[in-house]
C-alpha cells in the first residue's frame, strides 16, 4: 500500500472553513504530514473536488474522507459533491472521527487564552499607572 495525503491550499481552506483558517500555512501542514510515518507522499494544494482524472492519473484505489461533525451544512453538501466521482467508482470510504477534539474546540481554546492574556495585560497596565 502507498498512502498519498492531499493537502488543500490556504485559500481553499479559508473559503470552505472561514474563520481565518487554516491556523497553519500550507508549508507547515505539508511538513507536519511528511513527518508522519504512515504518509508516503503529499499532494500539495490538492484540488477540493476529487475528479476521475485525478483518480486515474494517481492510480488511486481508495479515497478516504471523514464524517466531520465540526462542519456546517454548506460544507456537508459540498463534501458530498466533492467525493461524487470516488463514490460512483466505489472508491469512497468515509470514517467517523473517534476524537471529540476538532477545529471548533481549538478555536475556542485560542479565544479563551487570548481573553486571559488580554485581561492579564490590562491588569498589568492598570498597576503601572
Amino acid at each position: 500500500d502507498y498512502l498519498i495525503v492531499g493537502i488543500h491550499g490556504d485559500a481553499t481552506v479559508n473559503r470552505v472553513r472561514g474563520m481565518n483558517l487554516p491556523l497553519m500555512n500550507l508549508h507547515e501542514r505539508v511538513l507536519s504530514v511528511l513527518g508522519c510515518r504512515f504518509a508516503d507522499d503529499v499532494l500539495i494544494d490538492a484540488p477540493y473536488d476529487v475528479s476521475m482524472e485525478m483518480i486515474a492519473s494517481l492510480n488511486i484505489s481508495e479515497v478516504v474522507g471523514t464524517n466531520d461533525h465540526d462542519i456546517g451544512e454548506f460544507e456537508m453538501k459540498s463534501q458530498t459533491h466533492r467525493y461524487r466521482h470516488a463514490e460512483q467508482a466505489g472508491l469512497l470510504h468515509l470514517m467517523d472521527i473517534p476524537s471529540k477534539f476538532n477545529m471548533g474546540r481549538i478555536v475556542e481554546r485560542i479565544q479563551r487564552n487570548q481573553e486571559a492574556y488580554q485581561a492579564k495585560f490590562e491588569r498589568k497596565m492598570a498597576a503601572e499607572r
